[in-house]
């Protein structure tokens, strides 16, 4: 037996683990450096100059003008500071794509500020605080568009009645997220159905690191929305469920991301088995400070082994639902050659 070999035997194996740890430790500091130093390079900061940055923080602010138009009463004057950066980024974007008008980025952003528009001078209410921020090109589209119908927002219950039946092909066409349901109780069986339907979902040399709360306490579930902070204008839903990942399964620095990756398959795998089932869910983000990671841990006993991946609120589908208009980009811009 080497030398080597007969001291680990000697020592305590406390010893032998926190000598491994503290190995690790450092691994991770210098990767999580390396990521840090990515991401502070690529994130899209508000005074970023690439095409794709500008035409991420797009979608994210006319998201906020689209989801106005999905509440039960629309809250005229809604989303002014995203109106204000929708004029500072489409400004921009003209001076970086020569075919700024052909951008479906551009394209949508005018389509959504066009019903905006729409819907406030059929209201009468005085439009300058939109008029006055935009050039007279993007003007003149918005105005335009303003004209048009705005494509259909409204999902009918009965068209989810064979959900479970359908090919998967056209489950995935049908599956959108539904923030408003039903009065109709979500029961943990349902619940239950869909989960199990989910644990086939693929996972790093299989070691299945997704975990699963379920939450129906009205008052629970509107204090931990409430932290979150991504739901307000809605009514709480029924059912909360809150997808998490095991730090545990994990064993080394170069792994320090999969929970996140087999946490979102999963999430996936079960936002598909909820529309199979015919219950009506929409994915909420976790993408917490410290304070609000602190928060939600204390609130709903959550160990910090875990790591948490979403919420995905759940209830039964109304007889028609409003949803958010999602516009998909296509092949050519997904696939990269």
């Amino acid at each position: 037996m080497s030398l080597k070999a007969t001291v680990k035997q000697l020592l305590p194996n406390s010893w032998i683990l926190k000598r491994q740890r503290m190995k690790a430790a450092i691994q991770l500091r210098k990767d999580v450096r390396t990521d840090r130093r990515r991401f502070a390079k690529a994130y899209a900061a508000p005074a970023c100059v690439s095409q794709t940055q500008m035409e991420s923080l797009l979608i994210f602010f006319v998201r906020q003008i689209e989801k106005g138009f999905s509440f039960d009463e629309y809250q005229f004057g809604r989303g002014k500071g995203a109106l204000h950066n929708i004029a500072d980024l489409s400004a921009r974007l003209k001076m970086v794509d020569t075919n700024w008008r052909d951008n479906p980025v551009y394209k949508d952003a005018v389509l959504a500020l066009g019903e905006y528009l729409r819907r406030h001078l059929a209201a009468e209410h005085d439009v300058t605080f939109i008029t006055s921020l935009f050039d007279a090109e993007m003007l003149d589209d918005i105005e335009h568009a303003s004209k048009r119908d705005y494509p259909s927002i409204e999902l009918s219950k009965t068209d989810k009645l064979d959900n479970a039946d359908v090919p998967f092909r056209e489950l995935i066409e049908r599956r959108h997220a539904i923030r408003s349901y039903s009065e109709q109780p979500v029961t943990r069986e349902e619940l239950e159905e869909a989960i199990t339907m989910s644990l086939h979902t693929p996972s790093v040399c299989n070691r299945q690191p997704a975990r699963v709360r379920i939450f129906t306490d009205a008052k629970q579930i509107s204090e931990a929305l409430k932290i979150q902070g991504g739901f307000g204008g809605y009514d709480a839903p029924p059912a909360l469920m809150l997808i998490t990942a095991d730090l545990q399964a994990f064993m080394g620095s170069n792994e320090r991301n999969e929970g996140y990756v087999d946490g979102g398959l999963f999430s996936m795998s079960l936002l598909y088995a909820l529309e199979s089932c015919g219950l009506a869910a929409c994915p909420l983000n976790t993408m917490f400070s410290q304070e609000t990671d602190r928060k939600t841990r204390v609130l709903l006993h959550v160990p910090e082994n875990e790591v948490f991946i979403m919420y995905i609120s759940v209830g039964h589908f109304r007889e028609t639902s409003r949803i958010c208009r999602s516009q998909r980009f296509g092949l050519d811009r997904i696939l990269m050659n």
